[in-house]
């Protein structure tokens, strides 16, 4: 059985040389405010949340992940069952009869007959795994009727019965514990991809929160900028130097920049919700807290970016082919239990046992008195005609088990596809950052020169807005693309199953 070992540590993602993108210091304040939207409980207070926070609180907290938990625990049980078929049973049984009739002299009178007896007997019975079924059994009786004295008997015998043909064999008796075991491991499996996916997914709700709140942040110096412009083109109309045509643009656009920041408040809230829930660091007021991110993107390379190295840890880390490896195994077990089936049946199966009588029950447990003894054995064959269910079935398990291995190898194709696509991205990434840096700084240039243009009257404030806009939209891309850089490595990591592991997250023996 394993269980979670809710700690969690860094992501170790960086080793090699920073790629040209950057991202602010994460330390530099970032907008807190959320406008008709804040739901938090308080704007002072805030949960200071770093990623290893986040990923502590979820594996320890996530009510999802809770349920799963149960899951290998349930399936153990399964297996203590089936291993309590091969326990020792001992069982034991107390009756008593009496009987009153009547019966006909030599002399043709009808008497009365009244007889009664008492029996009492435990045994010992086990099963083991090779078929064989031994008991041990004592008893004791006592007899009397009204025209004898009382008699006791004692007997202490040895009963066993063993399969040579059909159910003969540790292979066969054991086939329903190691289906049991099998469905134990599929278990640990299945939570083990579980907490992969969790993991994955709370460090993109992080990234995805900063994505949110950069945005936010950015559209606000944005707001702020436009309303710089509008004063100044104010001053510049009461100055005569443009004419009043300008003005328009300059409204519109913080306008414009207000309806963005509705857009920003709005989406910086459900990202913060999603992340809450995710880590659920309060089941019952889990949004009321505000979030505070402490950390930022790492902008490096991981230690690994070779693709055929991803790919075969893949193929030895992806849980979900362990399970379809552990059904294929399960569907072998079909095949022998089913050719077992096929067998005819044929039992040998002895007693022997060995009485006492006295009229006394002490007397009676003297079991070398008299010579009383009595012995039993023989076989048991029985076979069916065609046995044509049961061939039948054969043939279903045999089949079934080539369909599984057809589809693990569809799997595997998946799998590997899966990666492809995540190196991909990374690579993609890779150029996106360092595309939106340039952009940036060239819109950056572009909204300078635009200013300097409009300060002498060689431009129009519209010009001037555009640019501002131009800058906005990029600086928003270059953050973002440093965000998705992050989640696609985090993808590559979960889609070659070695997220947990890079995260140390490890799924013990109990």
């Amino acid at each position: 059985m394993k269980k979670l070992i809710v700690s969690a540590l860094a992501l170790i993602i960086l080793t090699v040389a920073p790629l040209a993108a950057e991202v602010d210091d994460p330390q530099k304040s970032v907008c807190k405010e959320y406008g008709a939207f804040n739901i938090f409980a308080s704007d002072t207070s805030a949960l200071l949340i770093s990623l290893d926070d986040a990923l502590n609180s979820a594996l320890s907290n996530n009510l999802a992940l809770n349920v799963e938990n149960f899951r290998p625990q349930l399936s153990e049980t399964v297996v203590e069952k089936e291993k309590a078929r091969f326990d020792p049973a001992v069982n034991a049984e107390l009756s008593g009869s009496e009987r009153v009739g009547k019966s006909l002299s030599q002399q043709g009178r009808l008497n009365d007959s009244i007889s009664n007896t008492t029996n009492a007997a435990v045994s010992l019975e086990q099963l083991t795994t090779s078929g064989t079924r031994t008991s041990l059994e004592l008893s004791q009786s006592r007899s009397r009727s009204a025209t004898t004295n009382d008699l006791y008997a004692t007997r202490l015998g040895l009963n066993l019965a063993h399969p040579l043909r059909r159910g003969a064999g540790r292979a066969v008796n054991l086939v329903s514990l190691r289906k049991a075991e099998l469905d134990l491991d599929w278990s640990e499996f299945e939570l083990q991809g579980f907490v992969l996916g969790l993991a994955a997914r709370v460090e993109t709700l992080y990234w995805q929160y900063y994505l949110r709140l950069r945005q936010l942040e950015i559209v606000s110096e944005s707001l702020e900028l436009a309303k710089r412009q509008r004063e100044e083109t104010g001053r510049r109309i009461e100055a005569g130097s443009i004419a009043e045509s300008e003005a328009a643009a300059a409204e519109a656009e913080v306008a414009l920049r207000y309806e963005e920041l509705i857009n920003a408040e709005s989406q910086a809230v459900t990202a913060a919700v999603a992340l809450l829930r995710a880590i659920n660091h309060d089941s019952e007021n889990f949004w009321k807290l505000r979030p505070e991110l402490t950390d930022a993107p790492l902008l490096r390379h991981p230690d690994e970016l070779d693709l055929d190295h991803h790919l075969q840890t893949a193929l030895l880390k992806r849980p979900e082919l362990a399970q379809a490896k552990l059904l294929s195994q399960k569907d072998a077990l079909d095949v022998v239990q089913s050719a077992n089936g096929i067998l005819p049946r044929l039992d040998f199966f002895a007693s022997i046992g060995k009485s006492g009588y006295a009229d006394a029950l002490g007397q009676s447990a003297r079991l070398d008195n008299h010579g009383s003894y009595d012995i039993n054995a023989g076989f048991i064959y029985e076979i069916s005609r065609g046995r044509r269910a049961a061939r039948a079935e054969l043939k279903r398990a045999k089949t079934s088990r080539e369909m599984r291995l057809e589809s693990i190898r569809n799997l595997e194709q998946i799998i590997k596809e899966d990666v492809i696509q995540a190196f991909i991205e990374v690579k993609r990434t890779i150029q996106q950052m360092t595309a939106t840096a340039a952009t940036s700084q060239k819109q950056l240039e572009k909204l300078r020169v635009e200013e300097v243009k409009f300060n002498v009257g060689k431009t129009t404030a519209f010009q001037v807005a555009q640019a501002q806009r131009d800058l906005t939209a990029a600086r928003i891309a270059e953050v973002k693309a440093a965000v998705d850089y992050t989640n696609a490595i985090i993808e590559l990591f979960r889609a070659d199953g070695s997220l947990l592991e890079r995260n140390r997250i490890a799924l013990e023996s109990r």
